[in-house]
């Protein structure tokens, strides 16, 4: 499109000729940055953005091949090709280069595989632009695809894949994908596997006579003649399909226009150009794949009915924007929507409607539906209502003023939209520049709408969305309430069971006829559409780093900060209430989840309407306890709908139909948390070890079923009955709209204040020089991955050793990426951070793996000691590259007001109210030599360490969990536990023979002996209470756990999955909480008292 706007640029100063797209590009008025689009002579097309005040660089190209492009005898080669990409160019031969490049100056690399195109995306610091793209342009044009990377990578594939193996959202797409039009390249397994990725080499292999198992050489890191095969025809088809003509390059820099068109023309001119054409794909379903129920059964316990219609790619419509001007009556959720009427009958709890950009050249038109029970056991009534309302939009004329409020709605989204990570944005422009769009159009065309084209609209009502068009995908854990129970397929490749069927034909004979449903209205005009823009706009030197305190009263205070940087008609309002009730036991945890499931669900066909109109609304809870009820948007009607929603909030009355609804849904909602990915429970099993208050999913689900609707009623009103009020206040408002929202809150709330003792959080603090593992077992007796979270604690929270901490985890945490998942292995999902847990700062390094969890520690072990050597070898000039990659990286500026708004809002919650945290970071950081990071690693990270305190959690697979169950022996009563036993069975005057008692101990005998002697014992003394009796018993299962018997040696580098010499094993949690000492609470770093806005952070309008 658009041929005759390009102008050739001819060669000149050593740069080779270009083309030059001379229209100007549409951009909204708050948008400062200049662009520039250029096609290289080799077909290429980039787009140049060149930000004055960025700090952070970033670079993206799309290539337009994806999976649906891999050989037929080789599902996943796309997927392998963008794994085994990175590993070293020409240039630059070294297989971590880049990305060590990358993460030593702040950045972030990664890549994704799609259906029709692979993206490949990076962010680094501003000045470091130039050095990160010479390294990437490479993979483009001169990939060395390092032999010695194979076998590992296409382990890497495999571990990804078994990774989600249990993840619904996989194991739902691939079956879609299944039920295409067989040998329609969209029913390809995209993923991959390393069976899939090596099968057709073996085939030659056994082919030539040889025997092909043994071909795929372990031992050997190219993989042996199997990975040699595999890897020839990845370069092979890498040759054949990464082509120039089909790329598109986006780069944001602060570099001109002009420097950033010399970066790409020295760097990518010599990408080859094959010839190419964009390849596009047809609708992937004919008759016989239309019209068809689909059962399928799911991991979790979630019931969602699915429709789906197969149309045309949607790219082409842009101007008008067909089915997402339908999607927005069919998903609305306004009084006499379908939502609405599905909501009242109690059989839905959310839905959504859009097209799905599946692959270029057709889409798909979805309907998602999250059922209830009753929704799922009425299946065939929801369906009859949503041919229904699909009937009315066919009959119904559609009045001018919805498309003018239509197309309002998305000019205004368009016009004021916020600014986007760099990243996240020159990733999402990279793939839109080969969208078939004006060019002028490609920051806009994804949102505006120009043109009312009815008839296009009712094409496709009439042909597209009619009820034989689709297919219907129900799935459901167990269908027994429908009454399938049996004649069950499975899926090829995630093992996902599944029926297909004819659709109903009574029903659909009954689907196209007329609505006969009085309820199911369109919707009404939107009363919450912005009318006014106006921002208070200044002069500043510098954006203010934090919020000020402008009011203080018995129970709330108010933070504001006058947006004086995005200057966009839009702010963030956040109401953060600490009640000591909302997560004092498991019955109110839940309880409290109950509150703000019904009170939004009773919100939403009042607020749906604002969330058209740009006002989001969001009530949450933390694991702290406290209340969230945040609304951010446009704030020309920000006050209007926050009273409301206040008054709702506090008024609301539970209705018993929907809170059966809701306790399902929060029952389910707990019952799968049980089942959810192996680091993940590790993590939360971590947290629960450390949190002060806080209640397991288990306990939860066991009080779930005794929670009645007068008890939530008592609940709610206790709930905002005492509590201490923060609100937050950010963006385009004036002191006096904040304080308005304070009023609002005290006026709705009524609440007193709460004790300071309640309005504090604690974390346990781990013994130095001691190291614990606990083990738990999965619930999902499929998964196959273990978990082990590793966590090293420090009982230091200062500036300068959260500055240390921060700095040695920039230092190591790719080297622990690329040791224990790139070259060890271990599994797919490897990750490494500081964490500041309430007040406690530490760092912990999470594994998921197929290997025993105990081999996973050991090799975190061996690399935690291997970074004594790194440590001492690191050059100067290494660590200060890195050093001021961090500084660089903290200071980034955030790229938009809810950035801003997320930042304040948690410094608040955490009660340090500490606003500018990483600019003391950064300045403490600057400071900083490698001498005080090694003294740092020896005293808090080293496994050797006398003073260390380290936890790990291992979550074990069933088979695994089995095999360490069976090697576990019984906890013994160690000497040291005896002899301070002995303290107390002195200190509470039981008669105790010395002699014998102290020969007896130095068998150290088992626990349960111990336990079962002093049970008789203690019973037989007649002035022992059975209070004093039980403390003793409770103390001495304490000590067994504090003085355990001393394990045997290992070594000094463990590697045969043992546990290290001294390591503790946790048995019950919560008695080892018992024995730890809390942690002080969060102080404050600047007193609490009411402040005077500056003048220049007060503003005028303009």
């Amino acid at each position: 499109m658009n041929e005759g706007a390009w102008t050739r640029i001819e060669a000149r100063s050593n740069l080779p000729p270009y083309h030059l797209f001379t229209k100007a590009i549409r951009k909204n008025d708050v948008d400062k940055r200049e662009y520039r689009l250029i096609k290289l002579e080799n077909g290429l097309q980039a787009l140049l953005i060149h930000d004055s005040t960025a700090d952070k660089a970033a670079a993206a190209m799309d290539v337009g091949v994806g999976h649906m492009a891999d050989p037929d005898d080789i599902p996943g080669l796309a997927h392998f090709c963008e794994h085994l990409l990175f590993m070293g160019t020409r240039a630059f031969p070294s297989e971590g280069e880049y990305k060590q490049y990358i993460t030593s100056h702040g950045g972030s690399a990664n890549a994704y595989t799609s259906t029709s195109n692979t993206c490949y995306h990076f962010s680094v610091s501003a000045q470091h632009l130039v050095g990160a793209i010479e390294r990437f342009s490479g993979f483009f044009h001169s990939p060395l695809f390092d032999p010695s990377c194979t076998l590992r990578e296409l382990n890497a594939v495999d571990s990804e894949h078994r990774k989600n193996a249990q993840a619904d959202v996989f194991r739902v797409w691939q079956l879609s994908k299944d039920l295409s039009i067989p040998g329609h390249p969209f029913g390809k397994f995209g993923t991959g596997n390393i069976d899939t990725l090596t099968q057709a080499a073996r085939d030659k292999e056994s082919n030539a006579g040889h025997d092909a198992q043994a071909a795929l050489k372990g031992d050997e890191k190219d993989g042996g003649v199997v990975g040699r095969e595999t890897r020839r025809r990845l370069i092979e088809w890498w040759e054949t399909h990464y082509c120039a003509s089909i790329m598109s390059l986006a780069i944001l820099g602060r570099e001109s226009l002009d420097d950033l068109t010399k970066l790409v023309l020295d760097q990518f001119s010599a990408v080859p150009n094959r010839g190419l054409a964009m390849p596009t794909y047809s609708i992937p379903w004919g008759p016989e794949q239309r019209g068809k129920l689909v059962l399928c059964k799911t991991v979790l316990d979630v019931n969602t009915l699915e429709m789906i219609f197969p149309i045309t790619g949607q790219d082409q419509y842009y101007r008008s924007k067909p089915i997402t001007y339908l999607s927005h009556f069919i998903g609305h959720e306004g009084p006499g929507s379908l939502h609405s009427y599905l909501k009242h009958q109690g059989w839905v709890t959310r839905l959504w409607s859009g097209a799905q950009s599946t692959a270029r050249g057709f889409a798909l038109m979805k309907l998602n539906i999250r059922l209830t029970k009753s929704g799922l056991e009425n299946y065939r009534a929801v369906l009859a209502v949503i041919y229904s309302f699909l009937s009315l939009l066919r009959s119904a004329p559609l009045a001018p003023w919805n498309f003018e409020e239509f197309k309002a709605l998305q000019e205004i989204s368009f016009m004021f939209s916020d600014m986007q990570r760099p990243d996240t944005y020159v990733t999402r422009l990279s793939e839109h520049l080969s969208r078939p769009w004006a060019k002028e159009d490609i920051l806009c065309a994804p949102t505006v709408v120009w043109d009312n084209d009815e008839g296009l609209v009712r094409r496709f009502l009439e042909n597209d969305l009619l009820p034989n068009m689709g297919t219907v995908m129900i799935t459901a854990k167990d269908f027994t309430p429908i009454g399938v129970v049996s004649n069950w397929q499975k899926e090829k490749w995630y093992g996902t069971e599944f029926q297909i069927q004819d659709l109903d034909s009574s029903l659909l004979a009954k689907a196209t006829g007329p609505n006969q449903i009085k309820e199911l209205l369109l919707p009404h005009p939107n009363e919450f559409i912005p009318q006014k823009f106006t921002v208070e706009k200044r002069d500043v030197s510098q954006p203010s780093k934090r919020p000020f305190l402008i009011s203080k009263t018995a129970i709330s205070t108010v933070w504001y900060k006058k947006d004086d940087q995005f200057w966009l008609p839009k702010g963030n309002i956040g109401v953060f209430v600490r009640s000591p009730i909302a997560n004092s036991s498991a019955k109110n945890s839940v309880m409290t989840k109950l509150t703000r499931n019904l009170v939004t669900d009773a919100l939403t066909e009042y607020s749906y309407d604002a969330s058209l109109a740009g006002l989001d609304y969001a009530f949450t809870q933390d694991d702290e306890g406290n209340l969230l009820l945040q609304l951010g948007g446009y704030t020309d009607k920000i006050l209007k709908l926050w009273h409301h929603l206040l008054e709702k909030t506090k008024a609301h009355v539970v209705k018993a139909d929907r809170f059966l609804v809701y306790k399902e849904e929060i029952k389910k909602g707990l019952e799968n948390g049980l089942k959810r990915e192996p680091y993940i429970l590790a993590h939360q099993w971590m947290d629960y070890a450390l949190r002060d208050v806080v209640q397991t999913i288990e306990e939860q689900i066991e009080e779930i079923d005794y929670v009645t609707v007068k008890d939530l009623q008592d609940h709610m009103e206790e709930l905002f009955s005492r509590a201490r009020v923060n609100v937050l206040v950010d963006g385009n408002f004036n002191p006096n709209e904040a304080l308005e929202a304070q009023r609002l809150v005290e006026t709705m709330f009524k609440c007193r204040d709460i004790l300071p003792s309640e309005a504090i959080d604690r974390t346990f603090l781990l013994p130095p020089g001691k190291s614990f593992v606990h083990h738990q077992t999965l619930h999902n007796t499929a998964e196959t991955n273990n978990a082990v979270e590793y966590y090293v604690q420090l009982a230091d929270y200062s500036d300068s050793t959260l500055a240390k901490l921060r700095l040695f985890s920039h230092l190591v945490n790719e080297r622990a990426f690329n040791t224990l998942r790139t070259k060890e292995q271990l599994g797919y999902v490897v990750s490494s951070s500081f964490w500041i847990h309430a007040s406690v700062a530490g760092m912990f390094w999470r594994v998921q793996s197929e290997k025993p969890t105990e081999y996973v520690e050991s090799r975190i072990d061996a690399f935690l000691e291997s970074l004594k050597e790194v440590l001492q070898t690191m050059s100067p000039a290494d660590f200060e590259r890195q050093r001021r990659g961090l500084v660089t990286k903290l200071a980034h500026k955030y790229d938009n007001t809810d950035e801003e708004y997320t930042e304040f809002a948690l410094r608040i919650l955490d009660r340090t109210y500490d606003f500018t945290a990483k600019a003391k970071s950064a300045a403490l950081i600057e400071n900083l030599t490698l001498s005080d990071i090694q003294e740092f690693y020896a005293a808090h990270i080293d496994p050797n360490s006398k003073q260390r305190a380290k936890l790990s959690i291992h979550v074990h697979a069933h088979a695994q969990a089995a095999a360490t169950k069976a090697a576990d022996k019984p906890i013994k009563f160690s000497v040291a536990a005896s002899n301070a036993f002995l303290v107390d069975l002195k200190s509470a005057q039981v008669p105790v023979d010395e002699p014998q008692y102290l020969a007896l101990s130095k068998a150290e005998p088992p626990l349960d002996a111990v336990l079962q002697f002093w049970t008789m014992h203690l019973g037989q003394v007649p002035f022992i209470s059975n209070e004093k009796k039980e403390h003793l018993l409770a103390r001495a299962k304490e000590l067994a756990l504090q003085h355990p018997v001393a394990a045997p040696a290992v070594g000094d580098a463990p590697s045969t999955g043992k546990l290290r010499d001294g390591t503790i094993v946790i048995g019950d949690l919560m008695e080892f909480k018992k024995g730890l000492q809390l942690f002080k609470p969060a102080t404050p770093v600047m007193g609490l008292e009411v402040e005077e806005v500056p003048a220049d952070s007060v503003g005028s309008r303009l």
